[in-house]
């Protein structure tokens, strides 16, 4: 499961984390909840151009990552784990994407953001594993 901040590294050749993230995802199929895009359209058009930001969402609809949409059940955990943890700054765009990989049991997480995921303890998995 995807979240903003591994998808602007994988998009950013610059970044110190491109070749980890790339290697991390290598021969593994990519989620990316339908939360992140906002967060992915404006950080990769802000500072990586629109010509990146294009490429990844032409990627995403022809098939290179498997795109999921957060439904309304998602949005009622990702309620419940934003109050949960109330004294962790948990949005509703990390919070969902939680809500998916306890939803389809996916205990893989791509992220660079571990201040929030290290801090969370999944309801229906034993833990999740943040890569890179």
């Amino acid at each position: 499961m995807a979240d903003t901040s591994g998808i602007i590294a994988l998009l950013d050749r610059s970044d110190r984390h491109h070749t980890a993230v790339g290697g991390a995802i290598r021969d593994r199929t990519l989620w990316v909840p339908s939360t992140i895009l906002p967060e992915v359209d404006y950080l990769a058009t802000k500072y990586l151009g629109a010509k990146a930001t294009r490429a990844f969402l032409e990627d995403l609809t022809q098939g290179a990552f498997h795109y999921v949409s957060v439904e309304s059940i998602d949005l009622k955990l990702a309620v419940q784990l934003i109050q949960q943890y109330q004294d962790v700054p948990l949005g509703v765009v990390d919070a969902s994407l939680v809500a998916l990989a306890e939803r389809y049991k996916i205990k893989q997480i791509l992220t660079l953001d571990r201040r929030h995921f290290n801090l969370i303890q999944p309801q229906t998995l034993e833990y999740f594993e943040l890569l890179p």
